[in-house]
């Protein structure tokens, strides 16, 4: 009975020993991969602080480089899919080879440099001393030197006499006549239209804050305090809003969008910031008329794209952000990947994935090889998507199988498990480009439409609420769509702020866009 007690009191000592040694192995692990994830982070940090910002591959080998890494279920079915894209990965680079060596022939011809559209004077110096009735010019060298003038501000005194018919001076009533008033840009404020476009154009093209602005000002006679700049910039947003509403129907009758976040910092409280966001949605066909960018405190949440997208019929072309999954269902909207945005994560495995992670760059660097090559060649929507389905899909197939056999080299948790989980998910909506030859491989154009506001950010660092951050979508979406149509921002600002009126009908808004403004421009000068 005593051995049996004794029995039972080590089989429940050993039990417990045992559940210790599993938690015990279990939190040694849970704090090996905690480590594993920080090691991961700083060498991502440091990375971006201190390593190269091109996305280029870290290793350097023979090409093709497609080593035998798998077991042979994968090999053979790898080999298979890789046979059978081999004529049209060997086309393409050796038409990449004749487009990268055209372009270095190109490259050695020498820099010209011409100035257009600016006035010229012109100083004649003759040689000191002679008299021109003795001598003949018989050539002459011409020295180009550029000059700069500083900005002028000046004031308009606007003068309205108040005349009385003559004769009737002492009558009841006389016949009095004085000019109306000139309307007011911006209500109850003596500001022109150039001043303010001056403003706007400068914080948001150039990135100047407004407090450098009124040092600027100051320097040149004018002494404004930056909360009066900071209220007539609003002013001018209230007054231009139903020129961007206009824009921005405009661009989602586009059949073509490029979407994407942008992040925002709006200081509610002071000493406090959050991070919010906005939406950039671009007009990506080929004559583009710009873009918008639309912000409802700071959400990035499905339903502010819902709304926005509302009735819309066309493609979409987004990253891998859930909440553009809901589309997937919409018959009337085609759902299309960016292949850049996975590019970059197999880049970023590379540090502990090198050889694996090169692969997937190096496959998907054909497809965008193709798509340079069709670009030199000026191909025809026809010809571009008939390329791709012939040429990239068979190649996007043959990487479609080689992701699932390197989905066995590593955990679903680790840089490069994420990566091809990422990708893998969105395949189908990566593949859709090759549909119709109008779409782009990658999202690139609406994440370079970003970089005024990153660049903005880092000089005004943030919003002082949701009211500025709305302005700033207002302006962001004028001057940047002046940019990508072709016309001057500054020009169109001063064009659109002495033009427009209230309760405008559409009709008349839409000849307020800068598109529109570029029209009329080329009207003027006879294109």
């Amino acid at each position: 009975m005593k051995n049996d007690q004794n029995t039972g009191k080590k089989k429940a000592t050993y039990e417990q020993l045992e559940a210790k040694v599993e938690t015990l192995e279990a939190d040694n692990k849970a704090l090996r991969d905690a480590v594993q994830a920080d090691k991961k982070r700083i060498a991502w940090l440091e990375r971006q602080l201190f390593g190269s910002k091109s996305d280029k591959l870290k290793v350097k080998a023979a090409d093709p480089i497609w080593p035998t890494l798998f077991d042979d279920q994968f090999e053979k079915a790898i080999a298979e899919k890789d046979k059978a894209i081999e004529k049209a990965v060997e086309e393409i680079k050796k038409e990449s080879e004749k487009r990268r060596n055209k372009a270095r022939k190109k490259s050695n011809r020498p820099a010209k440099y011409l100035y257009y559209g600016i006035e010229e004077r012109t100083t004649t110096i003759m040689p000191e001393g002679i008299n021109p009735d003795e001598y003949d010019i018989i050539g002459q060298d011409v020295t180009h030197v550029l000059h700069r003038e500083p900005a002028k501000v000046w004031v308009e005194n606007i003068v309205r006499p108040i005349c009385r018919r003559k004769g009737e001076v002492g009558k009841a009533s006389p016949d009095i006549k004085q000019a109306p008033a000139p309307r007011a840009v911006i209500g109850g404020n003596h500001v022109a239209a150039d001043f303010l476009a001056a403003l706007i154009n400068d914080k948001y093209h150039y990135h100047i804050p407004e407090y450098r602005q009124v040092k600027r000002l100051a320097e040149m006679g004018v002494q404004l305090s930056t909360s009066t700049v900071n209220e007539w910039v609003h002013a001018a947003a209230n007054r231009l809003y139903c020129i961007y509403e206009c824009q921005a129907e405009a661009v989602r009758r586009s059949a073509y969008l490029q979407i994407d976040g942008v992040p925002w910092r709006i200081a509610d409280q002071e000493g406090k910031c959050r991070r919010g966001y906005a939406w950039q949605f671009r007009d990506t066909t080929d004559n583009s008329i710009g873009l918008y960018f639309y912000y409802l405190k700071g959400s990035r949440g499905g339903a502010v794209a819902r709304a926005q997208l509302k009735g819309y019929h066309g493609a979409i072309q987004v990253d891998g952000f859930d909440v553009y999954d809901y589309f997937e269902t919409d018959d009337g909207i085609d759902v299309l990947g960016c292949m850049a945005h996975v590019r970059r994560k197999f880049i970023d495995a590379q540090s502990y994935f090198p050889e694996l992670a090169a692969e997937a760059v190096r496959r998907i660097d054909l497809l965008y090889s193709l798509e340079k090559n069709l670009e030199d060649r000026n191909a025809s929507y026809e010809e571009i998507r008939k390329e791709r389905q012939e040429k990239a899909l068979p190649i996007m197939d043959a990487m479609e199988t080689w992701m699932v056999a390197a989905s066995t080299k590593c955990t679903p948790a680790s840089s490069l498990g994420k990566a091809l989980d990422y990708a893998y998910k969105l395949w189908p909506r990566l593949m859709r480009y090759a549909n119709n030859g109008m779409y782009h491989i990658d999202n690139i154009d609406v994440e370079r439409g970003q970089r005024p506001t990153v660049i903005g950010r880092k000089n005004y660092l943030f919003s002082q609420n949701d009211r500025g951050a709305e302005d700033n979508a207002i302006f962001y979406t004028l001057v940047e769509s002046c940019e990508i149509v072709g016309v001057n921002p500054l020009e169109y600002l001063t064009y659109a702020l002495n033009n427009v009126r209230d309760n405008m009908p559409e009709e008349e808004l839409v000849r307020l866009l800068p598109y529109k403004y570029k029209e009329i421009q080329e009207k003027s000068q006879g294109k």
